[in-house]
């Protein structure tokens, strides 16, 4: 199993330092609650719009500048990409870098059904695309369109019901027209949404953080916290973790093939947990065996949390060592992979924080106090999201430039992307 490298401060990303884009997802689940794919969220870098490229040919160069740079394997993780179209994008041809089996074309709400547009929609659907259409809602003006459609979304808060049962019935007249329901934010919302008939949930409803005491962390996951905090303390030496290592199967086992790995390009094969300890290096191994942990905690947890956790933790990493200095490399990694734990745990954050190997300055962070740790945090947050407005403000705050902050961002997907392929390889 190759794992890539992870011995070195981290870096920020260079391949897509030059795209003049902000890139974010939001992931879309199916009725069992497994991942279907991510709704891409672009928008063009202060760098671009300073440059004064707006409109059509703003929304193509966005488009294709990002999926070159990024590419798509790293931003769905090898699931499908949703990703929103104008009127004369369409027209005038969707970009080569958008494969069909790979990507749903958006179209966007103010998209009317005239001639072109409906032929334009049966040419990509032949050619092996998937339409749907955005925020939408059904007219005289709009009705034209469902007979070329394969999902329709339906902004499931704003949309009353009585609307969305009869543009449910329109979908459902002619074929099968799958239903997708946006901004479904709890588990109430998504089992009423899935009552009434819909195929996909977009929204953060399988990670609500816990706000208030309901019940506390489980025995072994304790255990797991427990061997997180004896392995950050600051005074312990290299037998120590050893012996905490081995101790623990399946962790020897990963730090072996960790060190075994093509990543790390050992001439002879290394078989003791001391050797590796030496090759890799304490901060490398707590590093690692953090992932590692997260996973165990998380074993009933939704997949995508973890996938969360792994990308800011790496996130924060970067920021720290870039606005702070390498020092600060395993606080901001261990904030990040803890930022979402009062969710994977469904217990509430302070009872959780009681058990965890954090600074003060790190704790009040995910207490949610205003610090600096917590700006970093905010801003990682609000760019995930795909919330500009939001991102921007909390940068400025932090004293972090936003192309700094994509750049680590993309750092972050590549790397959990390299996590995800080594685990199944």
């Amino acid at each position: 199993m190759a794992i890539p490298e992870a011995a070195s401060t981290p870096k920020l990303a260079d391949q897509a330092a030059d795209s003049q884009v902000l890139v974010a997802r939001q992931p879309i689940l199916d009725r069992s609650r497994r991942l279907y794919g991510y709704e891409l969220l672009f928008r063009p870098s202060a760098t671009a719009t300073a440059a004064g490229t707006t409109g059509e040919i703003a929304s193509a160069r966005v488009i294709t500048g990002a999926v070159s740079a990024f590419g798509l394997d790293t931003l769905t993780g090898g699931h499908r990409a949703f990703i929103n179209i104008t009127r004369q994008l369409l027209l005038s041809g969707v970009p080569a870098v958008l494969p069909p089996n790979r990507v749903v074309l958006e179209l966007l709400e103010d998209i009317e059904a005239d001639d072109e547009v409906v032929e334009a929609c049966r040419r990509l659907r032949s050619a092996g695309y998937t339409i749907a259409l955005d925020d939408f809602t059904l007219n005289d003006r709009t009705a034209g369109l469902i007979p070329v459609a394969d999902v329709i979304k339906v902004d499931y808060l704003q949309t009353p019901a009585a609307e969305a049962q009869a543009l449910m019935a329109a979908a459902r007249g002619a074929r099968r027209i799958m239903m997708l329901a946006e901004k479904i934010e709890t588990v109430e919302q998504f089992e009423q949404a899935s009552s009434a008939g819909y195929d996909y949930f977009q929204g953060y409803f399988f990670g609500r953080p816990v706000t208030s005491s309901r019940k506390s962390v489980p025995g072994h996951q304790l255990g797991y916290l427990r061997l997180l905090r004896a392995l950050y303390d600051p005074d312990i030496t290299l037998q120590q973790i050893e012996n905490l290592i081995k101790h623990e199967a399946s962790l020897c086992l990963r730090v072996l093939q960790t060190v075994n790995s093509a990543g790390y390009a050992q001439y002879s094969e290394v078989d003791s947990i001391g050797r590796a300890l030496l090759l890799l290096g304490r901060d490398v191994v707590c590093r690692w065996t953090a992932l590692w942990i997260l996973a165990g905690v998380g074993k009933s947890s939704h997949p995508e949390l973890l996938v969360m956790s792994t990308v800011r933790a790496r996130c924060c990493e970067t920021l720290s060592v870039a606005t702070r200095g390498p020092q600060h490399a395993s606080e901001g990694f261990l904030m990040g992979i803890c930022s979402l734990l009062d969710a994977i745990l469904e217990s509430p954050m302070p009872e959780i924080l009681a058990h965890l190997p954090l600074s003060d300055a790190t704790k009040a962070a995910l207490r949610g106090e205003d610090t600096p740790q917590r700006r970093l945090l905010d801003c990682v947050i609000a760019y995930e999201k795909g919330d500009w407005e939001t991102s921007l403000r909390m940068t400025q705050q932090a004293g972090i430039d936003i192309d700094v902050l994509k750049r680590a961002h993309y750092d972050a997907l590549v790397w959990a992307r390299e996590l995800d392929v080594a685990a199944t390889s």
